[in-house]
């Protein structure tokens, strides 16, 4: 089965990126055996109004990557999408359901990787973007709690995930969603998981997510994966971020999302919520 990283463009980052580990460029391009990219597969059109934390990661004003807003000055994306960008290439898009028109643009002042990013286990796979001008408040954007410390991940509970992912074939901007769509998915437990990918190794920072003709794909790399509130259903807390998962999209095969709550994960988020 090939697997795939879910971020949109990543073949033009690695091109054109220097100093990058040689082993991440294989890792991306075996043909049998590694990551590609994809769209949320399986769900519908909705509103930035339910998911106003969502925000659009851009390399010079393209598309890549999708992130969430957890506090007024910090958006929280996947470090597989940010780890060769430079920061004046790097906006964030925010506050509309449309990717092209009626939102905010915030420019990148700061991004911080996982120090244990790991390029070949995609271990810890998360970052963080410092914006110069703050999120908040502003029109249909709002931060996102992260779900609490002893969340439980229970097996088949059902969370969401949202972005504007590839809608059609192909690797241009014009096959991205013009629109934000989102998708219900249970959750997976470690083991079976770990048996459907067992040509790789599943980390404590990892949790999967998803069933056949539901998941997410290119451009949704580094979007949220929600579960609602114990204490209020129609409020959101982030549990995971789109990682990585087969490429074809919506297979049997559980996408895989960085576990919020995983120690190394919710430590290093700590110093930016």
């Amino acid at each position: 089965m090939r697997v795939a990283l879910l971020s949109f463009g990543l073949l033009c980052l690695l091109k054109c990126s220097v100093g990058q580990s040689q082993n991440f460029f294989d890792f991306f391009f075996d043909i049998e055996n590694k990551r590609q990219n994809g769209r949320i597969v399986g769900g519908a059109a909705v509103t930035i109004a339910k998911y106003p934390y969502i925000v659009s990661i851009r390399r010079n004003t393209v598309h890549i990557c999708a992130g969430s807003v957890i506090s007024t000055y910090y958006a929280v994306t996947c470090a597989h999408c940010t780890y060769t960008m430079s920061i004046p290439q790097v906006t964030i898009y925010g506050g509309s359901t449309s990717r092209n028109t009626g939102g905010k643009q915030f420019k990148v002042t700061e991004i911080v990787v996982h120090p244990n990013f790991d390029t070949d286990t995609i271990d810890n796979d998360i970052s963080v973007l410092r914006v110069s001008t703050p999120f908040v408040p502003n029109t249909n954007i709002a931060p996102v709690s992260l779900v609490a410390a002893d969340y439980s991940y229970p097996n088949g509970a059902i969370a969401y995930v949202a972005g504007w992912g590839r809608i059609t074939i192909g690797n241009s901007p014009s096959s991205l969603s013009a629109s934000l769509r989102a998708v219900n998915i249970p959750f997976v437990d470690d083991v079976s998981c770990q048996n459907l990918w067992s040509n790789k190794d599943l980390t404590d920072s990892m949790v999967c997510a998803g069933i056949k003709g539901r998941d997410a794909c290119i451009g949704d790399s580094g979007g949220p994966l929600v579960v609602a509130s114990p204490t209020n259903a129609n409020v959101n807390l982030l549990a995971g971020i789109v990682s990585w998962g087969s490429s074809a999209c919506g297979s049997e095969y559980p996408g895989v999302y960085t576990k919020i709550n995983a120690p190394a994960i919710r430590s290093f988020l700590a110093a930016y919520v």
